[in-house]
């Protein structure tokens, strides 16, 4: 593929790797949500809440929100396709009425829930969702770890693990939905750390041999401009990977 070209078409090899990895999450769902009346989870929705965009407390914080939740709320929540709904808001306005699970350092990011999705808090319907054009990005990007919570032992240094983020078309809403579905899933699944440190690299587009690996993580969704194209949009390289080579990222 040349870098001016778009991806509208996908090899045969290609498509059976994007439909086979969307089935390895598929299977780690489990399914639709169960009953709640005969004792299992009920359907879950995280709520994030943005006064700006500070992908730092983003990072860190959708990490830190999904390693902090009870097994119950995380079972839930991997069975509704760990859905989340992202609200412009300031996190100071939160009342005890609608108390925040965590609110970023900065005060910029805050995360409710989880709620069923037709339960949400009165005030939580009011905030609007987010909306607009994504801003521009660097290409590489190094986030800095959260502090350890008290007694926690640090995590030991090293170089930071790549996460590829595709770009091409994404709206704001889009990028916020593939990066935190690919944070917390990976904290769910035991493949990221909340303090481990990353490196975000973004760029317009990533070939489907870029997810290899056990211990990676691939976020495989529709493309945004053809519904029935499944697209790479994240993937976290396997930690066994480091300094020997990258995905292929198509610019």
């Amino acid at each position: 593929m040349t870098s001016t070209e778009h991806p509208t078409t996908v090899g045969s090899q290609a498509k059976e790797r994007l439909a086979e990895l969307l089935a390895e999450r598929a299977a780690w769902v489990g399914g639709p949500p169960r009953d709640p009346a005969a004792g299992h989870p009920a359907e879950a929705t995280v709520v994030v809440l943005l006064r700006s965009f500070d992908l730092d407390s983003l990072v860190n914080g959708a990490r830190a929100f999904a390693a902090g939740l009870a097994p119950a709320e995380a079972d839930a929540w991997r069975r509704s396709w760990t859905r989340t709904l992202f609200l412009f808001g300031n996190p100071a306005n939160l009342t005890e009425r609608t108390p925040p699970r965590l609110v970023s350092p900065t005060g910029t990011t805050a995360w409710l829930g989880p709620y069923a999705p037709q339960h949400l808090p009165g005030p939580i319907r009011l905030y609007k969702p987010v909306s607009g054009v994504l801003p521009e990005l660097r290409p590489d990007i190094e986030i800095t770890p959260a502090e350890p919570p008290a007694g926690t032992p640090p995590t030991p240094g090293g170089p930071c693990r790549p996460l590829h983020i595709a770009v091409r078309d994404l709206k704001l809403a889009d990028y916020l939905i593939h990066l935190h579905h690919a944070l917390s899933e990976s904290v769910l699944q035991g493949r990221l750390r909340p303090d481990e440190r990353l490196r975000l690299i973004h760029c317009p587009d990533l070939g489907a041999e870029a997810a290899r690996g056990t211990q990676g993580y691939a976020r495989v969704h529709q493309a945004a401009d053809d519904p029935e194209r499944l697209r790479l949009h994240v993937w976290l390289s396997d930690t066994s990977h480091h300094g020997r080579h990258s995905p292929t990222a198509h610019r």
